[in-house]
This record gives C-alpha cells, sequence and structure tokens, in this order.
C-alpha cells in the first residue's frame, strides 16, 4: 500500500487541487444557485447521469495504474459533466465560459511531473551510449531500505554480471507518460539491484534516440510512453510490442500479414500500463532472483 506521505508528495500540488475544486463548480452551483428551481427545470434524467459518472469513475478505478491516472481522468469526466449538466439547466453562456476557463487551466497548469520515491536514474544521450558499451557507472547506493527492496542492508556492489537496463523514454506534453511514471517509479522500488537498474529519456530533448528506438512522437503514436528492456546494452523487449519484432510467438502463426498488423494493434492499445504487465513482459521476478 502507498504511504500517504508519498501520495501527499504527489498529489497535493496546485494542479490536481485547482482542477479538484474546478470539477466540484458545478455542484456547488446545483445546490447553491438553482435549487430554487421548479421540477420542470430541472433535467428528469439527472439522477441518471450521475450514476453513470459513477460507474465510468468506479471501472476507472480499477484500470488505473496510478494515482495521478484515476485523478487525471476523473477530473475529465466531472469537467465534461459540468459543461453538459449546465447546458442541460439552461445556463448556456455558464457552460460556454466553463468551457474557456477549461482551457485556460489545461494550458497554463498542466499536469506535473511525478514527484514521489524513485529509483530510476535520468539519462543522456551520452549516457546511453555508455549504457550500451557496459561502461555507465551506476551511483553507489551503500543501503536499501526493506521498503524499496524488502530487505534491509543489503548493499549494492558492482558485479561482472549481465546488467539489465529498464529505460522509460516518454515526452512532457504527453499525459500518458506522466501518469505512467508513477507506475515505473514503483517498479524501480522493488526491483532495482546492483544488476538491474532503471533509467528514463525524455525524448523532446534527444529526438534523435526516438528514431534510433523506433519510437513514433507523433500526437497520434501508440508508442508513448515507451519501455525497453536492455541487457548488457543491446534491447530484448519491450513494451509496447513493435510490429514484426518477433517477440509474439503468437504473431507466427497468423498468415495473414492484415491479421498479424490488427492483432498487434490490438495488444498495443490493451496494453494496461500497470507494474503487472511490466513485470510480466520483462520476467523481472525471474531476473531479481538470478542477480
Amino acid at each position: 500500500m502507498t504511504p500517504i506521505s508519498d501520495l501527499y508528495q504527489r498529489l497535493f500540488l496546485p494542479h490536481y487541487i485547482v482542477n479538484f475544486f474546478y470539477t466540484l463548480s458545478f455542484f456547488v452551483a446545483r445546490y447553491v444557485s438553482f435549487r430554487h428551481l421548479d421540477s420542470s427545470s430541472k433535467p428528469a434524467y439527472e439522477m441518471y447521469i450521475y450514476t453513470f459518472l459513477l460507474s465510468l469513475i468506479i471501472l476507472k478505478y480499477r484500470s488505473s495504474g496510478s494515482a495521478e491516472e484515476f485523478l487525471s481522468i476523473t477530473f475529465v469526466y466531472g469537467k465534461l459533466l459540468n459543461v453538459v449538466m449546465f447546458y442541460l439547466f439552461g445556463k448556456t453562456l455558464w457552460s460556454t465560459v466553463y468551457v474557456i476557463i477549461w482551457v485556460v487551466l489545461f494550458a497554463t497548469l498542466p499536469q506535473p511531473t511525478y514527484q514521489g520515491r524513485s529509483e530510476i536514474i535520468g539519462l543522456t544521450t551520452e549516457d546511453l551510449r555508455d549504457i550500451q558499451y557496459n561502461n555507465f557507472k551506476v551511483p553507489k547506493i551503500t543501503e536499501i531500505t526493506e521498503t524499496t527492496h524488502d530487505r534491509k542492508d543489503k548493499k549494492k556492489e558492482t558485479t561482472d554480471n549481465d546488467q539489465y537496463w529498464v529505460i522509460f523514454f516518454y515526452v512532457l506534453w504527453s499525459n500518458p507518460c506522466r501518469n505512467f511514471e508513477s507506475t515505473v517509479a514503483k517498479t524501480s522500488l522493488k526491483f532495482t539491484t546492483s544488476n538491474i537498474h532503471f533509467g528514463k529519456i525524455d525524448l523532446e530533448q534527444y529526438p534523435a534516440l526516438a528514431e534510433e528506438y523506433n519510437i513514433s512522437l507523433s500526437p497520434t503514436s501508440l508508442d508513448l510512453p515507451t519501455l525497453i528492456l536492455l541487457k548488457n546494452g543491446k534491447e530484448i523487449s519491450r513494451l509496447p510490442k513493435k510490429i514484426g519484432d518477433g517477440s509474439n510467438e503468437d504473431l507466427d502463426k497468423i498468415k495473414s500479414k492484415t491479421l498479424r498488423n490488427a492483432k498487434v494493434t490490438w495488444d498495443r492499445l490493451g496494453w494496461d500500463r500497470s507494474m503487472e504487465s511490466i513485470i510480466t513482459e520483462f520476467k523481472l521476478e525471474s531476473l531479481h532472483k538470478t542477480t
């Protein structure tokens, strides 16, 4: 379970506070300014709309990989509800002004980057080159707490074993990347050892790496965020999978290229970005036991 102090550090920020109260604005107006309206002026199916929204939020809670992701989509649902309800109550001008303020908040108060505990190391292009040649020197940590690795007083020391790196490729303008970083951070706290490391690279600062690793930076890209597992500097797996990367044995059984592409696209869209997905795809449990 995530400590309350960690959630406070991650979520008690202007973006989340302002959006929380802005999302509640309709309900304040509903029970302060609109409560005297007669029944004919109120939408007959008001409660059905609330129930539908609550169902969506519950479903999102079950599928969210992080508190940031859950809050982000909940705010969107809530604001859409506000726009619709202002309109249904006959407050067209209010609805229009609400959308304008929403856009202003989106532009001036974007979702912040992850602020919690992490074992992820920020990397540059030069750092990645060193990793590829096994020349990167990881900062030595003399003690790892039970919270991060479930082992006390375990020392991280340089060894001659295989070196594994889970690299998180992201861009700051992508909300999925911002939401996913907390999941990668939790994974890093659990699985970082002397031979398993986690790093992150901002592809806006190093766009050449996006081309090198075949990661599309298009706003409609299915590649953001991307996680790549390197073994001694060589890629051995990635999430989401790429078409034709040869890592999915089930694809070999599908002879039609169109059907293969459709399956890969479906799998990429269906990737839940959970810690379980990372652990399973990269076999981190097995790697953790052998390092």
